[in-house]
């Protein structure tokens, strides 16, 4: 089938799936459609300036000039629903800061691969802000099987109690319910010898969140094992 799209101006181009069948899907008005280079673009004019709204490329990807809303139906993203960041080996050093997290995140998911530190020091995720990092005003219980069911004001903790064997693995998500207040939750393994993690809490930011830290509780046991990530979405 060939797909056409035909300008006010009585410009068209199309695109052909490999069918004899033409069906005209779209008429634009005060819009501009041009090809060139393996690529179809539509184009608005302003003022005589002509700008790509909408970019098909030849191996099929659309790429917008601007995120369709997610009121509108859409993502809030150019590229796609989820943003992962590249991970990061967690095989020493006290503490690792993701930074760089856009206005407007919804959703971060904080991915743990076997992380191990040298000794008992719950591991703990911290929020922060333009003003850095926050150490206190959480509201956060953590359990893991067969041993504690611990609280903290200080962060989200992974687990009820730490260990110099255990290699956590799981997933931390945190979601904005409103405005700057976010929720908190954990799943995990704390490995063959820990037991099974769940964990909750909730956390309002001084200001729109825009990093997040991973250490632990007392600040000083050294990770020594394993990887984090973290992933985005509006």
């Amino acid at each position: 089938m060939t797909v056409k799209i035909t300008a006010a101006n009585g410009g068209s181009d199309s695109l052909d799936f490999g069918c004899a069948r033409t069906a005209i899907v779209a008429t634009v008005t005060g819009t501009e459609v041009s090809s060139g280079e393996g690529k179809l673009e539509l184009k608005t004019t302003t003022g005589g300036t002509s700008a790509a709204k909408m970019t098909i490329a030849a191996n099929g990807t659309v790429t917008l000039a601007a995120p369709l809303p997610v009121a509108s139906g859409g993502t809030g993203s150019t590229t796609g629903a989820i943003y992962l960041q590249t991970a990061v080996a967690t095989t020493s050093g006290t503490e690792f800061d993701f930074t760089g997290i856009p206005a407007g995140v919804k959703r971060i998911n904080v991915l743990f691969n076997e992380v191990s530190t040298n000794g008992s020091s719950i591991v703990l995720i911290r929020l922060g802000d333009s003003g850095g990092i926050e150490t206190s005003g959480y509201i956060c219980n953590s359990w893991t099987a067969n041993t504690n069911n611990t609280a903290s004001t200080a962060g989200f903790l992974l687990g009820g109690s730490g260990g110099g064997t255990w290699e956590r693995s799981g997933i931390a998500t945190i979601s904005t319910i409103s405005s700057n207040r976010w929720q908190f939750a954990y799943a995990g393994s704390a490995g063959s010898a820990g037991g099974a993690e769940v964990a909750g809490g909730t956390k309002a930011t001084s200001a729109t969140l825009d990093r997040l830290q991973i250490t632990t509780v007392n600040g000083s046991d050294v990770f020594d094992a394993g990887s984090v990530n973290i992933s985005w979405e509006f």
